[in-house]
């Protein structure tokens, strides 16, 4: 499911996604719109390329929350993958480069996604309270929020502003950006946030009424539950394609946390806080 793409793929910078939508050109880091040609594909396709410090997990992270979305059946970009750049083939973003390039390796690992938003109707969410009350009432009490918001509980992904969706005009959902699974992007220096936020419930608690959040921590609560057994076999999957992208401590570490998180009350102890 992850694929990992040489610059033999590569076909050069497109765009900075910054120009082609609003507010994308505030991202914390690298990121723009490339060309890739994809394993058993003969056309060059436009990908998102975001580049993580090489001091971070942050490719990982993306690598941890894209599995877990798929096997619990959240809506993402159709394809994702890690794409190696020499520096000279990064295009001029402005930036200071030289903290995402490995000095050993002279290589970028840049996680890319395929560009959802180049064929509309997307948009990008820049404002959940945007959103009339109808629109916002069938975004928290939708499949895609309840089960997003138990993902992000169980991998820690603290990073789930109202920035990081994509949405269509009959309100279908996609979920983009899992790179601070475990808390953050640097988790890897100490043991992973235990009471990192849940930013899908901090929305809910402030955008819905006494009822309807009721009715929503419910039904969250609810979907966890259903999920439990189902993390085991998920987390081997995890465990299968991280050598690589993290060492065996690492892995053991992360595995080991969202474990802990996937199993028990954990959740809605988290929703109890919150309310």
């Amino acid at each position: 499911m992850i694929t990992i793409l040489t610059s033999d793929s590569y076909r050069g910078f497109s765009a900075h996604l910054g120009e082609l939508l609003a507010g994308a050109s505030a991202a914390a880091q690298p990121i723009f719109v490339g060309r890739v040609v994809w394993p058993d594909c003969d056309e060059a396709e436009d990908v998102v390329v975001k580049l993580y410090e090489t001091s971070s997990c942050g490719v990982a992270n993306e690598t941890i929350g894209y599995m877990v979305n798929a096997l619990r059946g959240v809506r993402q970009p159709k394809k994702c993958g890690v794409l190696l750049l020499s520096k000279h083939e990064l295009p001029d973003l402005k930036n200071d480069l030289s903290d995402y390039i490995d000095p050993v390796t002279g290589l970028a690992a840049c996680w890319i996604t395929s560009f959802e938003a180049s064929s509309r109707p997307f948009r990008y969410i820049r404002r959940l309270s945007s959103f009339s009350k109808k629109q916002s009432e069938t975004f928290y009490s939708s499949p895609f929020c309840i089960r997003l918001t138990t993902v992000d509980h169980v991998t820690g992904n603290n990073d789930r502003h109202e920035t990081n969706f994509l949405y269509e005009d009959d309100l279908k959902y996609l979920a983009i950006d899992q790179g601070c699974v475990g808390g953050g992007k640097y988790w890897h220096t100490s043991w992973p946030e235990q009471n990192v936020r849940n930013e899908l419930s901090l929305l809910a608690q402030g955008n819905l009424n006494g009822s309807r959040l009721a009715a929503w921590r419910a039904a969250a609560i609810m979907e966890y539950e259903k999920a439990q057994n189902d993390w085991i076999g998920i987390l081997a999957e995890i465990s299968s394609i991280l050598p690589g992208l993290l060492v065996s401590d690492e892995i053991d570490c992360i595995i080991g946390y969202m474990k802990e998180r996937a199993t028990g009350p954990t959740f809605a102890t988290s929703c109890e806080r919150l309310i």
